[in-house]
This record gives structure tokens, C-alpha cells and sequence, in this order.
């Protein structure tokens, strides 16, 4: 890319977002790398100061309404425009159904789903006018693939790919591109920041199960990829010409989203889950 492109990254302060918002900087871009709470922005400022980048580091709750509308506006009003958003910033939470309450779901699908909702609000008006601009939601396998105690989560998820595979055929009217990109298990501290305190009982009528998932899920997360990798892929993602709607990392995604879309009844994912309690 020879043209320098005002991207704006959610969830910056680790993981993902962090990573994204080095590998953007080093590519050129005018990065506005956000977070929730700035004091948590060292980890981001060092690897920027590491990589011998700078970014426009600021406060965006996506969860909160009036923040993000205003956050954005002040994004537009200091840039003069955005023209690729990341949208990464999202929470989990280890559960079945019986076992979390309903503010629990319904603190999940306010940040994993409406803060995408509100982005695309914030930054719609502008892109239909150019027209164009590129909308690029970090999703997951679990968008996809239903996982016992993610109940929360996979339903997030889910929401937010129904969200953008709708909402991507009008945006596209409009010349701007939406697309998902579905990591597996990536390595990091999202995965320990998710689990509930029901997570760590030893006892209760789901403890056998979820300790029988939790030996397979650690098994993933050896063999998880990196945050880089994932940064690496969101950058193809905003440089191609004519972006596809989903975008899996590895090649055992692939193969899980692929068994997801053929099977009708549901029943082969459900073997291949049930085996994992």
C-alpha cells in the first residue's frame, strides 16, 4: 500500500488489538489505537516505542453509547476521516447456560456485538458520503462452532456474524467492504481474563464435564497461534483490492467452519463437541 490510510483499532491495550495496531504503524498508517481504560495502554506504548512506531492512542468503550458516539466524532473531527476499522475490542466469560446469569450474557452482547453496532453508526455517515471505507470485525470459530461452557460467547459471536453477513450486501452499496476474520485458539491473556468464577469450581453437578473440556481446551491453546499471526492476517485483509466476507487463520479452522456449513442437521458438530465432555 503507498497511500497512508487512517485505521482505527478497538481493544488495544493486549492481545489482537496490540498486535494489529504495531503491524498497521509499521506499515504506515495513521493507527487511532483504542481502549477501554488508557491506563492499561503501557503494554501498547512499548511495542510501539519497540518497533520504532507511534499511533494516536486513546479512550473508546464500545459498550457505552454517548462514549463512542463522541469518541468517533472527535476521531473524524481531529483526522478529517477513518478509513478502516477494526473492530476487536471483546470480552468472554466460561459457562453453561444454568450457571450464568442473564447480565452476563447481556454484558457480552453489548460489547462483542452492539460495539460493533455502534462503530458502524459512528462511522457510516462519513463512509457513504466518499462513498467507501473498509469494516473489519474480529470474530472467531466460535461465531461458527458452538462450544460446550461458551454458551455466552458462542452466542455473541454468532449474533455478530449474523449482524455483518446481513449488513454487508447494503454496505456494499455504498463501496464500503465487511469482512470477519475467525481465529481459533490464540495465545494470550483473553483466555484467562474469560473465565467465571464458575469456571474453577471443583464441585456442582457440571464439574466432571467441564473438567473433561477444559483438558481439550488447554490442548488447543498449546499449539495456538500468535497474536502477530492474526495482525498479520487483518493487514491482508485491509490491503486487497475486493475482500471476502469470512476469513479463517489456519487451516483447522477451515475445517471446522467448513463442517459447520455442511452439515444441515447439526448432528456432526454435535458428535465432534459432545466428544470433547
Amino acid at each position: 500500500m503507498t497511500e497512508t490510510r487512517t485505521v482505527l483499532i478497538t481493544g488495544c491495550s493486549s492481545g489482537i488489538g496490540l498486535a494489529a495496531a504495531v503491524k498497521f504503524a509499521r506499515g504506515g498508517d495513521m493507527v487511532i489505537a483504542t481502549m477501554r481504560d488508557l491506563d492499561r495502554a503501557g503494554s501498547l506504548r512499548q511495542g510501539l516505542a519497540d518497533a520504532g512506531v507511534s499511533a494516536d492512542i486513546r479512550v473508546l468503550d464500545v459498550s457505552d453509547d454517548a462514549g463512542t458516539a463522541s469518541g468517533l466524532e472527535a476521531v473524524l473531527a481531529d483526522h478529517g476521516g477513518i478509513d478502516v476499522v477494526i473492530s476487536n475490542a471483546g470480552i468472554g466469560i466460561d459457562g453453561t447456560t444454568e450457571e450464568l446469569s442473564v447480565d452476563d450474557f447481556r454484558a457480552l452482547f453489548e460489547t462483542n456485538v452492539l460495539g460493533a453496532v455502534r462503530l458502524i453508526h459512528g462511522v457510516m455517515p462519513e463512509w457513504r458520503s466518499r462513498p467507501g471505507g473498509r469494516f473489519i470485525a474480529v470474530s472467531s470459530v466460535s461465531g461458527a462452532i458452538g462450544q460446550p461452557f461458551n454458551d455466552a460467547y458462542c452466542m455473541s459471536k454468532f449474533a455478530l456474524e449474523g449482524l455483518l453477513e446481513s449488513f454487508a450486501p447494503v454496505a456494499a452499496q455504498f463501496g464500503v467492504h465487511v469482512s470477519l476474520v475467525e481465529p481459533g485458539p490464540v495465545s494470550g491473556v483473553f483466555v484467562d481474563k474469560s473465565r467465571g468464577p464458575q469456571q474453577q469450581s471443583s464441585d456442582g453437578p457440571y464439574a466432571e464435564p467441564r473438567g473433561r473440556f477444559q483438558a481439550v481446551q488447554d490442548s488447543a491453546f498449546d499449539a495456538a497461534q500468535t497474536n502477530d499471526e492474526i495482525a498479520q492476517l487483518l493487514w491482508d485483509v485491509a490491503a486487497v483490492d475486493e475482500p471476502m466476507l469470512r476469513y479463517q487463520t489456519s487451516e483447522l479452522v477451515e475445517k471446522m467452519v467448513g463442517l459447520k456449513f455442511k452439515d444441515m442437521s447439526g448432528q456432526r458438530v454435535l458428535g465432534m463437541t459432545s466428544r470433547w465432555i
